[in-house]
């Protein structure tokens, strides 16, 4: 936007400067028309600053939300080994999983479910992304509320167990596209490939 008006104000300035009907005028008040070029240079000067100040904002908006998201990769990596090391493998030796989450109540990665009321994320991350996470949270919610039911079997536990722990791997992967498309990666047509692919998995395991 800003660029758009430096540039026509450029034109303006070079048109003012070379128009022959301005003859007259510059010949007579000289004086008075490099004054108002200098104020429209002077506008120049300060739309050219926004432009370059919005440019800076949004790449370091875009690297901020690439820590974030590295690090809500990192929380739902460490969620997948404690699901696995803490209730699925104890659950493969028959161990009885309703116990264990009687105990140790499972829970959705904090930062993760923090994302849906992110400005970075409403901001940055594409149309697509931001439904594929929708759905992996949405999910993921309503994994761990089966999970953690006390009149759930434990059979039924584990199963829902197991849809939570791919879950975690899906909803890392949305986060994973989104990061390569802000590092310019991918392209937004790549990512949004990916991301058809992805949600058709998401919905298929419901």
């Amino acid at each position: 936007m800003y660029i758009l008006i430096v540039i026509a104000l450029i034109l303006f300035v070079v048109f003012l400067i070379n128009t022959s009907l301005l003859d007259g005028f510059r010949a007579k008040r000289g004086r008075t028309l490099e004054f108002f070029i200098s104020i429209i240079s002077t506008f120049i000067g300060f739309f050219f600053a926004l432009s370059l100040n919005t440019i800076l904002t949004d790449i370091n908006q875009k690297q901020n939300l690439v820590k974030l998201l590295d690090a809500t990769n990192l929380s739902l990596e460490n969620s997948e080994m404690k699901t696995k090391g803490m209730y699925l493998n104890p659950a493969k030796k028959g161990v009885d999983v309703a116990e264990i989450i009687q105990y140790a109540p499972l829970e959705i990665p904090k930062l993760y479910t923090n994302l849906e009321t992110n400005t970075l994320v409403s901001d940055y991350f594409l149309s697509n992304a931001f439904q594929a996470y929708i759905l992996c949270n949405d999910n993921l919610q309503t994994f761990v509320k089966g999970a953690n039911a006390a009149n759930a079997s434990a059979e039924k536990k584990t199963k829902i167990l197991e849809k939570y722990f791919a879950y975690l791997s899906l909803a890392k992967q949305v986060n994973t596209l989104e990061i390569k498309r802000l590092n310019g990666d991918i392209s937004e047509s790549d990512e949004n490939q990916e991301l058809q692919k992805l949600t058709k998995e998401i919905m298929n395991n419901q």
